[in-house]
């Protein structure tokens, strides 16, 4: 990607745009991927799994809607410290597709529990969260997104104003905070004692929050400050 963008002459706005809003597009479609693999998969294993209970299918829609969820959440919390690091402005552009996906997982995960699980009984659905407290902090971190969501095309960010709209965007640190919560729950409450999942999720959570209080801007500035003053020929002997 950043081959591409940097083979475009600065000067040549159409040409760099057009293939950013093609690189746009090809992210897009490898984003939707898995939901469409997953929709063939549970169509290949029961053609009826929307009316028919079938464990096996609610299981494996469960465990691929709620990795992915997690995969694009720390994708997104990911851009900020690449952007950071290297300088690199393109983790920035696809920052708000990659969270409006993590978002789609998240409510995905939500709308297999209760079609594929529930059957639209929702009064099964809320005495299931009364008596099971993982389902409660999967809700809540899925709504902690939807403003988030609803918030994040320019439009908004140019209503909010730019200091307001990050503050707001910060939801996701308790969200994505809050669904490893859920899973941890989960994995307590089908005796998964080694907690395998959570483990996986929270590791590169803690990875990527210390990112953010890192100084990487400060480190990139010194890197680029120190190879633009190096002598040409100083490594050479």
């Amino acid at each position: 990607m950043v081959a591409c963008w940097e083979g475009v002459y600065a000067g040549d706005v159409p040409k760099r745009a057009l293939i950013f809003s093609l690189l746009k597009w090809g992210l897009c479609a490898w984003c939707a991927a898995p939901a469409i693999d997953l929709w063939l998969v549970l169509r290949r294993m029961n053609p009826h799994f929307i009316r028919a209970y079938d464990y096996k299918v609610l299981s494996l829609a469960i465990l691929a809607t709620g990795a992915w969820a997690f995969i694009f959440l720390f994708l997104t919390l990911a851009c900020t410290p690449v952007k950071r690091l290297t300088g690199w402005r393109w983790p920035g552009k696809i920052r708000r597709i990659l969270g409006l996906y993590a978002f789609f997982y998240c409510l995905l995960h939500l709308l297999v529990y209760l079609v594929i699980g529930q059957k639209l009984r929702f009064d099964y659905a809320y005495l299931d969260a009364l008596s099971v407290p993982s389902r409660l902090w999967g809700w809540l971190s899925l709504l902690l997104l939807v403003p988030l969501a609803l918030t994040s095309t320019d439009g908004m960010v140019r209503r909010l104003g730019g200091k307001r709209w990050q503050r707001l965007h910060r939801l996701v640190y308790p969200a994505t905070a809050f669904a490893i919560v859920h899973l941890a729950l989960t994995e307590h409450d089908n005796q998964v004692l080694d907690y395998h999942g959570t483990k996986y999720a929270l590791l590169p959570f803690l990875v990527l929050m210390a990112l953010r209080v890192a100084p990487l801007s400060r480190l990139w500035n010194r890197r680029r400050a120190h190879s633009t003053t190096r002598a040409p020929g100083a490594d050479e002997h």
